[in-house]
């Protein structure tokens, strides 16, 4: 079920209702956790059972890895058999074509004409988020971080509650099941009402501008030596802003939703394209992916403490893992060592930081327009076309930017949209308090601005155009 979609708009206030007319955790927590699953279940019912496989064997493992403390053999045991099981489940689906096809051109390069079977399935949506929320769990029972969950139901919600199960944030259970276990909370105006701004602003993120910019983007990509010049160059750009736009517009409906429960959802980003270093932009962006990397990957392997050399190394292999969760692809594992060699280079060696305002202002566009290009490996299908893409940018063809999906009046309506966008995330940056202020006392200013949101959504949303308005980080 997608947050955009008219389902979604029947299935969450009903949701909501019968949440808050159940009085107790006793009925709230199975009916959030049925909930939940209805929600998964609405793409492919079969898929639903890898969830509670997932769920079944963590909590099992979190249950004897407790059971045996003390004897720290049979504990690693535990964990090494549910990190066995639910990485080999993700890989099955998720990499095993993958390898398959890399093996079988290999051998066909040393003259071995023999093909790996491949597998008929399709990518179950989120796999990689809940996998990485429920290893997760397993490994911080094993490290004595939290206690282990007794009670199942509690625990399955912890791993699927639908706000953020198919595209995060990555919660750690340290955060979400004390949350579970606190007392039945009542129905809250100011909750709600932040709650459903947030989800407001979310969908209008969504339909409204990364929909919009997505249309001249998958026109350009489809044909990138047609787009040659501007238009290539114009495509990229956007690329970096819908991907941006898309996937922080579901982390705010899922924060928005969670919060109308009473829940609190780790953020995902913070003013990223605002960053003034490469270190600085990974604490923007994804923050709960480049966490969980970083606590449960980087630091194991050494992290900072074993020397530069092996630092750059571990940060090399982790950028590598991170490309490759987000997809089975060259393109994908080339990007995150692209981007895993940025913060090495410019950060762990030269340790660049401007001292004056001129060279930071500086330092901040190259960091974005390092990045930006970097993704024409992400939104590429494969190498050959994201080399047809850098290739597009060095020369042009005279065609106009109002032949690739767009017309003139909705390419201008973007770009304004994507300018106020960043001054937005600027003040907010800046003047944070002073924003939220002015908007909170001002009724005359914070009504208009909500309607034209509902109004943007309603008139301007890309509905019914047989466009896919799915969001882009549901296929990893």
């Amino acid at each position: 079920m997608l947050f955009n979609s008219f389902g979604f708009l029947a299935f969450f206030p009903v949701v909501c209702l019968v949440y808050f007319r159940l009085r107790n955790n006793r009925w709230r927590i199975p009916f959030l956790l049925l909930a939940s699953y209805y929600f998964y279940m609405r793409w492919k019912p079969v898929y639903a059972l890898l969830i509670l496989t997932s769920t079944v064997l963590t909590y099992g493992c979190g249950l004897l890895v407790e059971r045996y403390a003390g004897n720290r053999r049979r504990q690693k045991g535990f964990l090494v058999a549910s990190l066995v099981i639910n990485f080999g489940i993700l890989f099955l689906y998720k990499y095993y074509n993958f390898l398959g096809e890399n093996i079988t051109a290999l051998l066909d390069t040393c003259g071995l004409a023999w093909q790996v079977p491949r597998l008929d399935v399709l990518l179950p949506v989120g796999i990689s988020f809940y996998t990485f929320q429920a290893v997760g769990y397993s490994i911080d029972v094993y490290r004595g971080t939290i206690r282990a969950e007794r009670n199942f139901a509690t625990y399955a919600l912890f791993v699927s509650f639908f706000p953020q199960l198919v595209a995060g944030p990555i919660e750690r259970a340290g955060s979400m099941l004390p949350q579970f276990h606190a007392p039945a909370r009542r129905f809250n105006y100011e909750s709600v009402r932040s709650g459903l701004i947030d989800m407001t602003i979310g969908l209008f993120k969504k339909v409204v501008i990364a929909d919009r910019i997505a249309i001249y983007i998958d026109t350009v990509y489809s044909n990138p030596e047609s787009a040659a010049g501007l238009p290539a160059l114009l495509a990229v750009v956007f690329f970096a802003f819908q991907l941006y736009i898309d996937f922080s517009a579901y982390t705010q409906i899922a924060i928005g939703a969670a919060r109308v429960m009473g829940f609190h959802l780790n953020a995902n980003f913070r003013h990223p394209y605002l960053a003034g270093a490469f270190k600085d932009f990974w604490s923007r962006w994804h923050i709960t992916l480049t966490n969980w990397f970083r606590d449960y990957l980087y630091i194991p392997l050494g992290g900072n403490r074993k020397g530069r050399a092996r630092a750059i190394v571990n940060t090399l292999v982790v950028f590598a893992v991170s490309g490759l969760w987000h997809g089975a692809s060259w393109n994908f594992a080339i990007w995150g060592l692209l981007n895993g060699l940025a913060l090495a280079v410019f950060d762990k060696v030269l340790h660049l930081e401007p001292h004056h305002a001129a060279g930071r202002a500086a330092y901040r566009l190259f960091v974005v327009a390092y990045w930006t290009l970097t993704l024409v490996f992400f939104r590429a299908a494969d190498f050959h076309q994201a080399m047809q893409v850098f290739g597009s940018l060095g020369f042009a063809n005279g065609k106009s930017l109002t032949d690739f999906g767009l017309g003139s009046i909705e390419l201008v309506f973007s770009v304004v949209m994507l300018v106020a966008l960043m001054v937005a995330e600027a003040l907010s940056e800046h003047k944070r308090e002073h924003f939220t202020n002015l908007l909170q006392e001002h009724f005359l200013l914070r009504w208009p601005i909500y309607i034209l949101l509902v109004l943007g959504i309603i008139y301007l949303g890309v509905y019914g155009n047989g466009s896919d308005a799915s969001f882009i980080y549901f296929q990893f």
